[in-house]
């Protein structure tokens, strides 16, 4: 069991408070992990990724030499085993999904988010943690997309925590509810065609599934989302979002729950009914309909 939430409000909002307060709600359905995935307005190159071994940086900065330059970079604690490292970048934005991979391939090194208007926090243990490690703050943004985990088929390794990213389409960011049972099929599939997984968690398939069908198709979402209700089996609620549009897939069967909430410009999605109270006291969500999927564009 997992808790995923999401926001859009066209005019601008506080994403990252809105989202955090929607995951207090539902802390109870996942301990091991949380994470966000902010969206926005911005002409910055954002990079934010994990540091596990010693020597990495050096290898993360001649990397990036090679596409572009850092404008700044913010990093945690660097005695820590696991350092998280935020930089501004100068590059041509055609060339971030090279760099993203490039990354990836290095042994110590992964991306959490890398993109222009769109940043990835996550962290192992409750949102205490994800909120007391990373300089989140108040962040305005027009939607945004929010994961509490609990760890069933992977470790509880912070590169587990959602929300994923793939260099296949960058941009792209999930959350999913759920398990994949044609999980290692689809992996060695994507493997074929490129795909670099860093962990064992089934939802970083599903991540490099969507963002692999919207490479191939002009970064079509709700192509992409359709493809995944024909092609990954299994028990499963994704949201997904990109700098310019946010959607979601249920799958088939229903069993796990998807709400959405409409009020005006806002929009939220949620697990349970609890999450929107903390913008709308009294509220009834609509549950989404088994093998639904709907695509905003922002």
């Amino acid at each position: 069991m997992c808790g995923i939430a999401g926001i859009i409000n066209p005019n601008g909002t506080d994403v990252s408070t809105t989202l955090l307060d929607m995951l207090a709600l539902i802390q109870h359905r996942g301990m091991d992990a949380s994470g966000i995935a902010i969206y926005g307005k911005g002409e910055d190159t954002l990079l934010r990724v994990v540091l596990s071994k010693p020597g990495v940086h050096e290898k993360l900065l001649n990397l990036i030499s090679e596409y572009g330059s850092v404008l700044s970079e913010k990093t945690s604690d660097k005695n820590a085993a696991v350092v998280f490292s935020e930089m501004k970048l100068q590059m041509d934005s055609a060339c971030i999904p090279a760099l993203h991979a490039a990354i990836n391939a290095v042994d110590g090194l992964y991306v959490h988010s890398i993109g222009r208007g769109m940043a990835v926090y996550k962290e192992n243990g409750p949102l205490t943690n994800l909120t007391g490690r990373h300089p989140i703050g108040r962040r305005i943004g027009t939607h945004g997309i929010g994961h509490v985990r609990m760890a069933t088929e992977s470790a509880e390794d912070v590169n587990a925590a959602h929300p994923f990213v793939s260099p296949f389409f960058p941009e792209l960011s999930i959350v999913h509810n759920g398990q994949f049972t044609n999980y290692y099929n689809v992996r060695r599939s994507l493997e074929s065609k490129g795909a670099q997984f860093k962990t064992l968690n089934d939802s970083e398939a599903a991540s490099h599934f969507i963002a692999y069908q919207m490479k191939i198709n002009g970064g079509d979402l709700e192509q992409a989302l359709h493809a995944a209700l024909d092609e990954l089996d299994g028990i499963f609620c994704i949201i997904a979002s990109t700098p310019h549009q946010i959607g979601y897939v249920r799958d088939r069967l229903g069993i796990k729950p998807l709400l959405v909430f409409q009020d005006g410009d806002t929009t939220l999605f949620g697990s349970e009914q609890i999450e929107f109270t903390s913008l709308y006291p009294e509220v009834y969500a609509e549950e989404v309909e088994p093998g639904e999927v709907k695509i905003w564009n922002i």
